[in-house]
């Protein structure tokens, strides 16, 4: 089996286990349904009663941090890699390709459209410029969603010492962001020619300037920010909107967390300094819980999950609808 086909199958099998795990903590189960609420139970449903006295299973709450570390390493290269494939598509670059396909000719690569209907010219690269930029711009939204989570950790949220997790869902959550980054990036390997086409992207390209060192250029200094920006009339309409109300979801998720982290600080600091540390932490309210106000709290009681469901609604549906259209 092909390691790209593996890793789709692998990333199946994943998601539908989250899903049977998700639809358990629904039903009236039993003892497995609460089996799968406890491993979903966190901060405040999950505190020990003393640092002494820790739950069974369980590791920090603000050990959150690490999902989206490990998040951002695999999405930064991944984003790399499609940002390089998309570009390779638009501005295809013959210079040293001859002998950057020798090289993996001679080590059991195809340079060239071959018997078994290989793709390997960059002639062709140009027929899958629209599902690479499709992919690389669902990347981006994951690549803000990361970073900004990753600020949120270190500069908004007040995490009470005693706030717990049980450690199962910690390893869900180690897996869950670079599931999703892989899920993007593969969206469109159903078409085994776009599978081998990156895949021998990697090889002749990035493989090949590795073994050169003068091998070809990933990038193209002649080519001017007006060429870049033609490139992105290639997107749908329901990308851009897709986009836009991601960001809507994006800002209003931030402002809700930055709302509920108020709620545990003694002092709101204005000026330049908010903007990486907006609040003074309160030791004394750490471990307190109180009703949060302002912006969507005014119409939900969980605004910042009711901006998570529209972010994400509107990202799946760019991402459905760009599989919909690569077909």
């Amino acid at each position: 089996m092909e390691l790209g086909i593996s890793i789709v199958l692998g990333l199946r099998i994943f998601w539908i286990a989250l899903v049977v795990l998700c639809s358990i903590g629904c039903l009236p189960l039993g003892a497995a349904r609460e089996f799968v609420l406890n491993i979903g139970h966190r901060g405040k449903l999950k505190l020990a009663t003393t640092a002494d006295n820790l739950p069974r299973f369980t590791v920090p709450q603000r050990w959150f941090t690490h999902f989206y570390l490990l998040g951002l390493l695999v999405n930064t290269a991944l984003l790399t890699i499609t940002f390089l494939f998309a570009y390779a598509c638009t501005f295809p670059i013959q210079e040293h390709e001859s002998q950057v396909s020798a090289i993996f000719s001679a080590l059991g690569g195809a340079g060239t459209r071959d018997a078994s209907g290989g793709i390997g010219t960059v002639e062709h690269l140009a027929e899958y410029r629209g599902r690479a930029w499709s992919s690389f711009l669902l990347l981006v939204m994951m690549e803000a969603q990361v970073l900004r989570r990753i600020f949120e950790n270190f500069h908004v949220f007040q995490f009470s010492p005693l706030a717990r997790m049980h450690v199962l869902g910690y390893l869900v959550g180690m897996g869950y962001y670079p599931a999703a980054s892989f899920t993007l990036f593969t969206q469109h390997f159903q078409d085994r020619d776009y599978m081998s086409l990156i895949s021998k992207f990697l090889l002749q390209r990035l493989g090949g300037a590795w073994i050169l060192h003068t091998g070809p250029p990933l990038l193209n200094s002649q080519i001017k920010l007006q060429d870049y920006a033609k490139s992105l009339q290639g997107f749908e309409a329901f990308q851009w909107i897709g986009l836009a109300v991601f960001s809507l979801g994006w800002i209003q998720q931030y402002r809700t967390h930055c709302i509920l982290a108020s709620l545990r600080s003694k002092e709101v600091r204005t000026g330049v300094g908010a903007v990486f540390k907006p609040f003074a932490v309160d030791r004394k309210r750490a471990n307190r819980y109180e009703i949060p106000r302002g912006s969507w709290f005014e119409w939900v009681s969980c605004a910042h999950y009711s901006a998570e469901i529209v972010r994400f609604f509107f990202f799946s549906v760019a991402f459905s609808l760009s599989l919909i259209k690569g077909q």
